[in-house]
């Protein structure tokens, strides 16, 4: 059985069961009805951007 840290020749999706705030819940599902979108959808996109994001920063103060 692989690790979740090495891929097999195949990237797919991988199903994830988080718990977040009800607050947090209810501003997903308002703003993925309002973009037409799934909340599943919505929620996969703002965490692999905020990863890129906080990767980019990294990388940046490395640099300096």
């Amino acid at each position: 059985m692989r690790s979740h840290a090495t891929p097999g020749p195949f990237l797919r999706p991988v199903r994830v069961t988080i718990t977040i705030p009800f607050n947090a819940y209810q501003s997903l599902v308002e703003r993925s009805n309002k973009q037409g979108r799934s909340l599943s959808n919505l929620a996969a996109y703002l965490l692999e951007s905020s990863l890129q994001m906080t990767e980019s920063r990294e990388s940046k103060e490395l640099r300096h």
